[in-house]
């Protein structure tokens, strides 16, 4: 299971995988609390994100979760990886896999790293 393998490592088999490790990233290093100037970016980027995972068990998960979730919140990095781990989690559980816990803590410390190097 390719979303399941990114609990742990960062390698990805095929576009679902890398587009949740993109949406990740992005969010763990987004402002802690972003300013108008930065929430416009971000909430195109989330907002509008163009779900290219097309088949297989998470195909359309993505914009499946932002249609009956509402676009991702981007007032606070928080808010936006609690949002970001929902909707995984939604896809977890539609492809039969175990769901993760979503704290924000276990969530910053998987995707970013504390020196601030990728």
């Amino acid at each position: 299971a390719v979303m399941a393998g990114l609990a742990e490592s960062n390698e990805t088999n095929d576009i679902c995988g890398a587009q949740w490790l993109l949406l990740w990233t992005t969010a763990a290093y987004a402002p802690e609390h972003p300013g108008k100037q930065d929430q416009e970016p971000l909430s195109t980027f989330f907002g509008g994100f163009q779900d290219l995972c097309r088949k297989g068990p998470y195909a359309n998960c993505y914009k499946d979760a932002v249609k009956e979730l509402g676009k991702p919140p981007v007032s606070s990095r928080r808010e936006l990886m609690l949002w970001l781990c929902m909707a995984e989690n939604r896809c977890l559980k539609k492809a039969g896999l175990p769901t993760k816990r979503c704290r924000y803590t276990d969530l910053m410390s998987r995707w970013r790293f504390p020196d601030g190097y990728l």
